[in-house]
C-alpha cells in the first residue's frame, strides 16, 4: 500500500482536457464534474437525473460544461454521449466510468420470496454500463492518440460486503474491467485505472451514517473521491512529475479511499503474490501469462 499525494501542480494539465463522465449529476461525480471545471477541462456528463443535472449546469454557467441525458444501460445513450464530446471538441482525453447505484433490499434474505425474480438493476448500471462506457470511450481515446480511463468500483470491489451481494459482485466486475484491459491498453498509451470508495457521503449511506460517526471511523466526502478520479487522470501527464508516491507509468491502479485520503494498492498484491498463492503457484502463473500475452495467442477459434 501507498499513500499517494496530491502535487496540486498538476491541475494545470488538465486545462482544455475532454472530459467525458457517467453519473455526474449527484455525489462523486458531480463533484468530479466540478474539479474538471474549476481547472479548465471541458466536461460532457451524462446521467437520468435531470433536475440535479440542469442545476449543476446553472452553477457552474459554463459553455465549457454540458449535459446529455444518458441512461447507462443503454448503448445507443452512451454513443450519443460520446459523440456529442466528440462533435463539441473534435476529441476526447478522459473517460470516467462513475454512474452507479445499490439496492438495499436482500435477495438472499431467507424471508426473500424465491418464486419472484428479483431485480438486476444494479448489474444493468453498475456493470454493464460501466463496460459499455469502457468500450466505447476505449475506441474514442485511441482515436485520440491515448488518454486516461477511470472506473468507479468501491471497497466493495475487493472485500466482503454482507447484504449487498449483488452491488459487491458487480463493483468486483469494475476491477475486472481494469484487469482485463489494463495489458493491452497501455499498448495505445490508455492508462486505465480504478477507485474504490470506502464509506463516503453520499445518498446511498444515510442509513449507516449515524452509527459510523458514533464509531469514529474513517469518511470520504464526495470531492475526495473526485480528486482521486482527477488524480489519476493527471498522473501522467506531467513531463516527468507525477504525484508523490505514484508509481510510474500510472496504470493498472487500484486506488483505495478512505478518510479522504488515497492509496494504491493494487502494486502490493501483485508483488505479494508469492506468499498468498505460493511461490511455484506464482512461477507457473508467469509462465501461462506470458503465453497469453504473447503475440499470436487467442482466445478466438479460427475462422473457416
Amino acid at each position: 500500500m501507498v499513500h499517494v499525494q496530491f502535487n496540486t501542480a498538476l491541475l494545470e494539465t488538465v486545462r482544455d482536457k475532454v472530459v467525458v463522465l457517467t453519473g455526474g449529476a449527484t455525489g462523486i461525480g458531480r463533484e468530479t464534474v466540478k474539479i474538471f471545471h474549476k481547472n479548465g477541462a471541458k466536461v460532457v456528463f451524462g446521467d437520468v437525473a435531470d433536475g440535479p443535472a440542469t442545476q449543476l449546469t446553472a452553477e457552474l454557467a459554463s459553455e465549457n460544461v454540458t449535459y446529455v441525458r444518458c441512461d447507462i444501460t443503454s448503448y445507443a445513450d452512451q454513443l450519443q454521449l460520446f459523440a456529442k464530446a466528440k462533435d463539441l471538441y473534435g476529441g476526447i482525453d478522459v473517460v470516467v466510468a462513475n454512474a452507479g447505484m445499490s439496492i438495499t433490499n436482500d435477495p438472499f434474505s431467507p424471508d426473500a420470496d424465491i418464486t419472484k425474480e428479483p431485480p438486476t438493476k444494479e448489474i444493468d448500471v453498475n456493470l454493464k454500463g460501466a463496460f459499455f462506457t469502457a468500450r466505447i470511450g476505449m475506441s474514442y481515446l485511441r482515436q485520440n492518440g491515448g488518454g486516461d480511463l477511470v472506473l468507479t468500483s468501491s471497497i466493495a470491489g475487493f472485500k466482503e460486503c454482507t447484504g449487498l451481494t449483488l452491488y459487491t459482485a458487480t463493483k468486483h466486475g469494475v476491477i475486472g474491467i481494469m484487469r482485463g484491459l489494463h495489458l493491452a491498453a497501455i499498448k495505445e498509451d490508455i492508462r486505465v485505472n480504478v477507485i474504490c470508495p470506502w464509506m463516503t457521503r453520499t445518498a446511498m449511506v444515510k442509513e449507516i451514517e449515524t452509527g459510523w460517526d458514533e464509531l469514529k471511523l474513517p469518511a470520504n466526502d464526495p470531492e475526495d473521491v473526485g480528486m482521486a478520479v482527477v488524480m489519476c487522470a493527471t498522473a501522467n501527464r506531467g513531463n516527468g512529475t507525477t504525484h508523490k508516491g505514484a508509481a510510474a507509468p500510472f496504470a493498472g491502479k487500484i486506488i483505495f479511499v478512505a478518510g479522504g485520503q488515497p492509496y494504491e494498492i493494487e502494486d502490493a498484491i501483485q508483488s505479494l503474490e508469492p506468499q498468498w498463492l505460493g511461490v511455484e503457484n506464482s512461477k507457473v502463473l508467469e509462465v501461462g501469462q506470458a503465453y497469453l500475452m504473447r503475440p499470436g495467442t487467442s482466445w478466438a477459434a479460427p475462422k473457416n
